[in-house]
């Protein structure tokens, strides 16, 4: 066997570029999480699963490592605290979590909980949003800001919490809208905590940058800007403005178009300072923090050219340099940052569902000894595969392309049998493997070999629905780190792509984090009958876990919170139990007991014509009913 060690597998899966050091792989070639970037603790990924599965819990599961979440958000303001301390910055920095990217809440109440020290925030988009922050805030001194468009009971709602004692800051994102917040402000009497998200010319990079530039669909345009300032200053409440909000985009991958808005943000800000606009104290610079999906530390889409620590520097930096330009007072600025809070948090793990078939398939080694007999096509196939070598690579390559579309060319006119057919696929597929062997070992490969491994790409599927676990792979090709949680230790001798099960061709992944950053195949080990092979998914915290989608009514996963223990390696926080059928099949109003009772009565027609008997009537409605209750997901194959 050729020599291979964990190195290698961290390097082929790119993993300690993506990992931002919380995951590694331990001497026994399996996956660990670290609680902490670097800690010497770990724990066990495939030990975890294999202990979950005694416990009678069923891959797929989602495991959320509660420490892991601690760790970023001690990690984004730590970034802050330092570049405010290098810069000798006058004001605060504070995080808000926008609750859209992932409104479990589980995962708000430990947001709002790890928060509490860095006197963290939450940022909701809608009314319902709005009221659970609410829930979390009661009793706290937890500050929320509402974004998003909003109806009257929405903005009414915001002002009797701030009367209450909420800490709610509502921001203005549209001219009307402000209307609408002075005239009910008016009729309750009730002074409310404004902000003004104004529309910059910068724009973003990647699929959501048109959430900035003049055509953004929510801020104002610098002339509503100004409106508004006149607005509230012939109301004397100019001073009820706390707060200047912009966001050019999620996962923006450019550094320099943060720069950009930056620049431009703060100008607006130390304008309105000098309109008057005293009370203005906070800049929220909104989203855009992305996360390195595929490692390759670039300006692709599912990357970022930039860290943590560069994009907080580049922040307090640009701010105070623009304030002291301008004479005004540096703001105490707020950042949205979602989805580098939650991305890293979360690790889906399924089981593969392949076994080995390759012993059933047909082997015609011995029919190559009567290649006289054979047709002139496939004959030229048998020289091929029997000459193949390193000095005739590139021919004999394109021959076997040419004559194996001869081959099925011929087999539909009629000149080939199906057995000369099956034996050209065979014949291709072992030059194919022969190739292979030899590009491993060269240290140039010609060029239109460079892709060549595609073609013995072999589809693998795993027990879990895209749709409903990793929809921005399906829906925006969004790379997400996958990595086998076992036999790292061990060479992977199969390129595979990775098919869900649901029935839809598109429930597929082609596309995957390789050493260079994006690679087509997945490098996964040959799967052997009596082991069970798992693979994770990585970085799917933000977003993945909201946006599912019920595709062929697969429902929401197994759910685990783990946290770690010294004593015991790790702690089971929480268990959530995923659908069962009978919950995916409510979703979509079916009710269980009306399903059993229709089902029986046809049984009993069938008995009474004699179709059926009694006990097999008995069986059915047993399968029935333990179909019910059973996980949306495959169980033993």
């Amino acid at each position: 066997m050729e020599r291979w060690s964990i190195d290698d597998s961290a390097k082929i899966y790119n993993l300690p570029n993506w990992g931002d050091d919380f995951f590694s792989i331990n001497k026994k070639g399996h996956i660990c999480v670290h609680p902490s970037p670097c800690s010497k603790y770990s724990i066990d990924l495939r030990v975890l699963v294999d202990d979950l599965i005694k416990r009678k819990i069923k891959p797929p599961i989602l495991l959320r490592f509660m420490d892991v979440l601690q760790g970023r958000i001690a990690a984004i303001n730590r970034a802050f605290k330092n570049a405010i301390a290098e810069n000798e910055y006058p004001a605060t920095y504070q995080t808000f979590y926008p609750i859209k990217v992932n409104q479990q809440r589980q995962v708000v109440e430990a947001i709002a909980e790890f928060g509490k020290k860095h006197k963290m925030g939450l940022e909701v988009g809608s009314k319902p949003e709005l009221v659970a922050a609410i829930s979390f805030a009661a009793g706290k001194t937890l500050p929320i800001i509402c974004n998003g468009y909003k109806d009257n009971d929405f903005i009414e709602m915001v002002l009797y919490a701030t009367r209450i004692g909420f800490d709610i800051t509502i921001v203005v994102e549209k001219l009307f809208e402000l209307e609408k917040i002075l005239a009910l402000a008016e009729k309750t009497g009730i002074v409310p905590k404004l902000g003004i998200r104004v529309k910059l010319s910068s724009k973003g990079t990647g699929k959501w940058s048109t959430s900035g530039g003049d055509d953004a669909k929510f801020g104002l345009k610098i002339s509503e800007l100004l409106a508004a300032v006149e607005m509230l200053r012939e109301r004397e409440l100019l001073g009820t403005v706390k707060l200047l909000h912009f966001h050019i985009g999620s996962q923006i991958t450019k550094i320099d178009k943060i720069k950009n808005a930056l620049i431009e943000g703060t100008r607006i800000y130390a304008e309105m300072r000098k309109m008057g606009v005293d009370e203005l104290q906070f800049l929220d610079i909104g989203g855009g923090l992305g996360v390195d999906y595929d490692g390759s530390k670039s300006s692709y889409f599912s990357s970022v050219n930039y860290n943590i620590e560069e994009y907080a520097n580049d922040v307090i930096y640009q701010v105070k340099n623009v304030c002291e330009q301008a004479g005004v007072e540096c703001p105490n600025i707020i950042s949205e940052s979602g989805r580098a809070t939650v991305a890293h948090y979360s690790v889906l793990v399924t089981n593969i569902l392949n076994t080995n078939t390759q012993n059933a398939l047909p082997d015609f080694e011995e029919t190559l000894a009567t290649a006289e007999e054979l047709s002139p096509t496939v004959k030229k196939l048998v020289d091929i595969y029997k000459s193949l070598d390193r000095y005739s690579l590139r021919e004999d390559y394109h021959d076997t392309l040419q004559l194996f579309k001869e081959a099925v060319s011929l087999f539909n006119l009629g000149y080939l049998n199906l057995h000369d057919r099956a034996l050209a696929e065979w014949l291709c597929s072992k030059i194919f493997i022969k190739i292979n062997s030899i590009i491993e070992r060269l240290k140039i490969i010609p060029e239109e070999l460079q892709n060549f491994q595609l073609s013995l790409r072999q589809t693998f599927f795993a027990n879990f629905s895209l749709f409903q676990s990793l929809p921005d792979s399906w829906a925006i090709d969004q790379l997400f780190p996958i990595v086998p949680i076992q036999r790292l230790n061990q060479k992977p001798d199969v390129m595979a792509s990775i098919a869900d099960i649901t029935c839809d061709s598109d429930g597929e992944i082609t596309s995957f984090v390789g050493e260079n950053g994006r690679a087509k195949f997945l490098p996964i080990h040959q799967i052997r009958d009596d082991e069970d092979y798992y693979i994770g998914f990585f970085l799917i915290g933000a977003y993945q876990e909201i946006l599912g989608d019920m595709h062929n009514l697969f429902g929401d996963t197994n759910a685990v919170h783990v946290t770690f223990n010294k004593k015991t390696n790790y702690k089971i926080d929480t268990v959530i139990n995923g659908d069962a059928v009978w919950e995916s099949l409510k979703y979509v109003q079916y009710k269980g007991p009306e399903i059993l009772k229709h089902v029986r009565d046809t049984l009993e027609k069938g008995v009474a014509s004699r179709k059926i008997n009694f006990e097999e009537t008995s069986h059915f409605l047993e399968l029935l009913d333990k179909a019910l209750v059973s996980y949306t997901y495959l169980g033993s194959i």
